[in-house]
């Protein structure tokens, strides 16, 4: 995670080429409102779920989340609170660069971006950082936060669209990227936390 008044400006254009930053399609929940992903400007619907999800977060930083969560459908994997929030802080920032990526690239040809959900490194930060605690841990994910707001605020008009590809979802918009792996996968994680049972 990076320190936010270290970072250069957001990008504003696709013609902006700043330096990049160095799982799972979220599931239907009832705190996500509809959002067209595809409209020309998702900003302020994207904004307001960010709003909502943070405090989601904020509070569920708060409990002794005891469990795992029901399987994963594609993998059958259970994780406890420690590993969805060393999950959270891992993947804000790295989505924020991906998106990033895609934007500056200023390509006619989609640019590959993105990693698989098994990535090594992926793996290592849930493990290194699972025994943080919520509290230690909700510090990043909130500057992160943070970060993608102040990104969501500095993409163009005309940048929503810009697409990538990634390894195994194929091409997506800067939109589409942001619905999924950000906006949507942070509804997720948060539904995730609150169906464990409270220590």
């Amino acid at each position: 995670m990076q320190n936010p008044q270290s970072r250069d400006r957001l990008i504003r254009t696709t013609g902006d080429r700043p330096p990049p930053r160095s799982p799972g399609p979220a599931s239907r929940n009832p705190h996500r409102p509809p959002v067209n992903a595809t409209s020309p400007d998702p900003a302020a619907g994207f904004q307001r779920r960010l709003a909502a999800v943070e405090v989601r977060l904020r509070d569920l930083s708060r409990r002794r989340l005891d469990g795992r969560t029901n399987p994963d459908p594609a993998t059958g994997m259970r994780w406890d609170a420690g590993q969805i929030w060393a999950h959270l802080a891992d993947f804000i920032p790295y989505w924020i660069s991906q998106a990033e990526r895609v934007l500056a690239a200023d390509s006619p040809d989609p640019v590959l971006f993105g990693r698989a959900r098994a990535s090594a490194d992926h793996i290592a930060a849930i493990e290194r950082d699972r025994h943080q605690g919520p509290n230690a841990l909700w510090h990043d994910v909130k500057e992160d936060l943070n970060d993608l707001r102040a990104f969501l605020g500095d993409i163009s008009d005309r940048a929503w669209q810009t697409k990538g590809v990634h390894p195994t979802r194929g091409v997506m918009t800067v939109s589409q990227l942001i619905e999924e792996l950000l906006i949507g996968h942070l509804e997720h994680h948060a539904t995730q936390l609150e169906g464990l049972r409270a220590g």
